[in-house]
C-alpha cells in the first residue's frame, strides 16, 4: 500500500504507455537485429525505473527499491553475498567438466522438427505435469510467459524452434510450473490480494523444478521417451538413458532460456550487474551491446554473433521488469533447497515419475507451496519448508552430484 501510494497516477499512466511502446519496438528490433531502433525506448524505460526507485525510497542502493517488487526483502548486498560462493564453486566445476569429463552425445536431438508436432509434444508435457487445460490455454508467442487472468483462468504461451524438440518441450514444462502454482491458489486468496505467489523467486522455483528437477531427470525420460516417439517416430529406437544424457549436456550457450543447469546462473549474474549499473547510472544504454558481449565472453567464454542473440534476447527490459532477473537465479536455489525435503517426504518420487504419476509431487507442492500464495514472504516460506534460510550450497551440491555422474567424474 505504501509503495503504491508513493507513485503519482500520471507517472503510472506514462510508464504503462512507455512499456507498451517498448514491447512492440523490442519485437521489431529483435527480428531485424537492430538495437539502435530499440535504444531510445530502453533509455526511456531505464529513466522511469530510476524515478520509480526514488518514489519508493531505499536505504543503500536504488536497485534495492526495484528488487522489492519481485523478491521482498532482497537487496543488492544480499545478492552479491549469494553470487560470490556460486562463482567460487561453479566456475571451477564448469572447467573441470570441460577438462576431465566425458560429454554426452547430443547429436540425436538435432534435426528438423515440425512445429505442429512440437505444439502437440508441449501439450503432452503439460498433461504430464497436470496443467488444467479446462482452466487455461496454450498459445504461441515470441518469448514464453504465463498469464493469470483470475481464478480458473491461467494461460500458457510457448515458442517452437524447429532444430530440436527440447527447447519447446522444456519451455512448456517451465511455464507449466508457473501455471500450476497459480492454478493451486485457493480462491479466497484472490479475494485477499494474496494470490500472486510468495515472490518471483519462489514462482521461479516452481517453474525451474518442473523444467529441471523433473524435465531433465532420468526418471522423466524413462517415462517420456515413448511419448516423444509418438510425436517423432525417429526416437522410437532411442534409449531413455541416451535422451537423459543428451538433454543434460553442459555447454556455454548464447540464449538464457536454453542454458543448462550449470551455466544458467551465469546468465543471471551478468544481467544483474548490468541492471544495477543502469539504475545507479554507471552504465549507459548506448553501451549495452558492447558491455553485453564482453560480459558473455568473461562469464561464458563466448560472444554473440549479433544483438538478436545477445542484448535483445530477453523481453523483460521492454516490459519495465528491471529487478526481475535475479528471481531466475533465486528460483534455482529455492528449488534445489526444496528437493531434499521433497525426497525425504516422498521416498518413491523417482518411481512415481517413471510410471508417469506426478500426483504425489503435485500434492506436496500444493500443500507446502501453492496453497499459501503470498501469505509468507520468501525467506519465511523457505524456512517453513526446509527449516533454514536460503543457502546456495544446496544448489552447488545438486549440480555437482548430478553432473559428476553424467560426465563420469
Amino acid at each position: 500500500y505504501d509503495r503504491n501510494r508513493a507513485i503519482p497516477p500520471d507517472f503510472v499512466e506514462q510508464f504503462q504507455i512507455a512499456q507498451s511502446e517498448a514491447q512492440s519496438a523490442w519485437i521489431a528490433a529483435r527480428k531485424a537485429n537492430d538495437f539502435a531502433s530499440f535504444q531510445p525506448h530502453l533509455e526511456k524505460i531505464v529513466e522511469f525505473a530510476r524515478r520509480l526507485a526514488e518514489y519508493y525510497g531505499y536505504e543503500d542502493h536504488p536497485y534495492d527499491a526495484l528488487l522489492e517488487d519481485y523478491e521482498p526483502g532482497m537487496t543488492c548486498k544480499q545478492l552479491r553475498a549469494i553470487i560470490e560462493p556460486l562463482k567460487r564453486d561453479l566456475v571451477p566445476f564448469l572447467r573441470k567438466l570441460a577438462a576431465a569429463g566425458t560429454p554426452p552425445d547430443r547429436s540425436l536431438l538435432d534435426g528438423s522438427f515440425d512445429q505442429d508436432a512440437l505444439r502437440h509434444l508441449s501439450r503432452s508435457a503439460l498433461e504430464f505435469v497436470q496443467y488444467d487445460f479446462e482452466a487455461g490455454a496454450l498459445d504461441d508467442v515470441a518469448h514464453p510467459f504465463t498469464a493469470t487472468i483470475g481464478p480458473g483462468d491461467v494461460r500458457i504461451t510457448n515458442r517452437y524452434p524447429t532444430d530440436s524438440p527440447i527447447p519447446s518441450l522444456l519451455g512448456a514444462m517451465h511455464e507449466g510450473g508457473h501455471a500450476l502454482y497459480n492454478q493451486g491458489f485457493p480462491e479466497e486468496l484472490y479475494m485477499l490480494g494474496l494470490a500472486g505467489g510468495s515472490s518471483n523467486g519462489i514462482h521461479e522455483s516452481q517453474s525451474r523444478m518442473m523444467e529441471n528437477q523433473v524435465g531433465r531427470s532420468r526418471a522423466f525420460w524413462q517415462f517420456f521417451q515413448p511419448v516423444l516417439a509418438e510425436h517423432f517416430p525417429q526416437f522410437a529406437s532411442g534409449s531413455p538413458e541416451a535422451l537423459y544424457r543428451a538433454v543434460n549436456v553442459v555447454e556455454p550457450s548464447l540464449i538464457r532460456v536454453e542454458a543448462d543447469e550449470v551455466t544458467y546462473n551465469l546468465h543471471i549474474m551478468l544481467r544483474f550487474e548490468i541492471e544495477a549499473g543502469l539504475i545507479e547510472g554507471s552504465i549507459a544504454v548506448a553501451d549495452l551491446p558492447a558491455l553485453w558481449n564482453q560480459a558473455m565472453k568473461d562469464y561464458l567464454g563466448i560472444v554473440p554473433p549479433n544483438d538478436a542473440q545477445g542484448v535483445l534476447q530477453d523481453v523483460h527490459w521492454s516490459m519495465g521488469y528491471i529487478g526481475y532477473f535475479p528471481s531466475y537465479m533465486l528460483g534455482n536455489l529455492y528449488a534445489a533447497q526444496m528437493l531434499p525435503k521433497i525426497r525425504k517426504d516422498l521416498p518413491a518420487l523417482d518411481a512415481d515419475i517413471r510410471r508417469g504419476d506426478t500426483n504425489p509431487l503435485l500434492g506436496w507442492l500444493r500443500e507446502n507451496v501453492h496453497r499459501h500464495g503470498a501469505t509468507y514472504q520468501p525467506n519465511e516460506l523457505i524456512e517453513r519448508i526446509t527449516g533454514h534460510a536460503l543457502d546456495p550450497a544446496h544448489f552447488v551440491r545438486y549440480v555437482t552430484e548430478k553432473y559428476s555422474d553424467i560426465y563420469g567424474l
